[in-house]
């Protein structure tokens, strides 16, 4: 019987083997995963922290009984695959609680090891109460920490004492994020939302380096208002310990307290096995795929958070680790190893973000990037609103575009507002996509009604305004 085995269970792992089975379910399809779960959200780890999601339970998409039940899916959950001979065409599994060894032969493998935190060598690092958070394990720690410390009523007032499981306290718990990306915006939320007092530390001159100031000005005045401190243009050097559980951040600009300490200073591809397999490596030091997510390798196919990706306005290969990415990729690479061979198109690197009462969004590249790959290009920013200014409660959206001279091409776009920014993304993903241009956008019929838009979108005004200076420039 032929046989496809996955070496990871979660997101683009669990829909390799779905679509697998779904075009062939005569054959056999295995799934390794080191870990005790499958197919979970863990970008819904942040609200799981905050108390708004109450069971963690609730993240789990699949368990390993559905999974063989309604998909015909064998998963070996606390197995880890520890060799691969690509020669042979076999996979050497461990038991992680028997240390028990065994064989498996595949015709067809598909690599979806996901992604792993950045940890760098900070001393104080394996600290207590130095966490990351990339699974339900992260999140469950973190949380149960929090609560934990939270199991009292609250203090106020610079002389009142409480006690809590971890000793006596003056003050709330205080939290360091390193990194100002996409998990520590959304943990600033979730930590302020338990109370806990919150400093941020990001090496740049900005929160979400990949955003353009015009964007990053209106996140950093909400982390402000919500009570977060910010340190930008900051290295952090060390962490300093009391009585073994970390205390402090040392930083080039002084020490700062810390009884929790988050790295969210982003993920490297989990690429170990592929490397002693000799498999070779790509943008990133992602796995190296074709078209068809094949690795330069036979018969072995990589996808998810391990593997590279095209980018649709470049056309060059990328690292973007996004869950969205993840279940695509998993998907055509379990059709692939059916013998369908669908390319994968590539990604626009669209996400979206949550920071307190804001959204945050991007997709294509960034004035940064697009600096980087010597495009010629401009940017430009309007300030709109989410609904009619009759209709009460609209909120203010900021437009970005990064746009192609010359050509006028849509390169990129970004927006921060406080509704109505998540769907309006998505409309300048698809012309990513189809290769618009701002002139062609602006001739888009979009939907218009008092409660949710104005007559002229912001996406709209966005581009006529690029028109305009793309215009301008051509006549100078």
């Amino acid at each position: 019987m032929e046989r496809l085995v996955v070496i990871g269970g979660v997101a683009a792992g669990m829909s390799a083997a779905s679509s697998f089975k779904r075009l062939k379910p005569e054959a056999e399809a295995v799934v390794i995963e080191r870990d005790h779960f499958i197919s979970y959200g863990a970008c819904s780890l942040p609200y799981y922290i905050s108390d708004v999601i109450k069971d963690i339970n609730s993240l789990l998409s699949l368990t390993p009984e559905i999974a063989a039940k309604e998909r015909g899916i064998k998963v070996l959950t606390r197995h880890e695959a520890i060799s691969i001979d690509p020669a042979g065409r076999t996979v050497t599994v461990i038991a992680l609680g028997t240390h028990e060894k065994k064989v498996i032969d595949y015709d067809k493998l598909v690599l979806a090891t996901g992604g792993l935190p950045i940890r760098p060598p900070f001393p104080g690092i394996d600290l207590e109460h130095v966490f990351t958070l990339r699974n339900l394990h992260d999140g469950a720690k973190i949380k149960k920490f929090v609560n934990h410390w939270m199991s009292f009523e609250p203090c106020i007032g610079a002389h009142c004492t409480y006690e809590n499981p971890f000793g006596v306290q003056r003050r709330p718990m205080e939290a360091a994020i390193i990194g100002g990306g996409s998990i520590g915006m959304e943990m600033c939320e979730a930590f302020r939302k338990r109370g806990l007092e919150v400093t941020v530390f990001e090496k740049m001159d900005r929160v979400l380096g990949t955003m353009d100031t015009t964007i990053t000005d209106v996140i950093e005045e909400q982390l402000k208002a919500e009570g977060v401190r910010l340190n930008k243009e900051c290295s952090v050097e060390a962490f300093e310990a009391d009585n073994g559980k970390v205390a402090r951040v040392k930083t080039d600009k002084g020490v700062f307290a810390a009884d929790i300490v988050l790295l969210g200073i982003g993920a490297r591809p989990n690429t170990s096995l592929a490397v002693d397999t000799k498999i070779e490596l790509g943008a990133g030091g992602a796995i190296k795929v074709d078209d068809y997510l094949q690795t330069s390798i036979p018969d072995i196919f990589a996808a998810g958070d391990c593997a590279e990706a095209k980018h649709i306005v470049t056309g060059k290969k990328v690292y973007i680790p996004l869950g969205t990415t993840a279940n695509k990729q998993g998907r055509i690479a379990g059709e692939n190893a059916a013998g369908m061979m669908k390319p994968f198109e590539g990604v626009a690197g669209t996400a979206v973000t949550k920071i307190f009462d804001l959204e945050v969004a991007r997709t294509g590249i960034s004035p940064l990037e697009a600096s980087r790959e010597n495009l010629d290009h401009f940017v430009s920013t309007i300030k709109g609103r989410s609904r009619s200014n009759a209709y009460p409660e609209g909120k203010q959206i900021t437009v970005t575009y990064i746009v192609e001279k010359g050509s006028g091409r849509l390169l990129g776009a970004q927006m921060a507002g406080a509704e109505g920014v998540a769907h309006r993304i998505d409309t300048l993903a698809t012309a990513l996509y189809n290769k618009m241009t701002v002139s062609d956008i602006a001739r888009l019929d979009l939907a218009y009604a008092p409660p949710f838009a104005t007559v002229w979108d912001p996406i709209l005004v966005a581009a006529n305004v690029a028109v305009k200076r793309l215009q301008n420039k051509t006549q100078s």
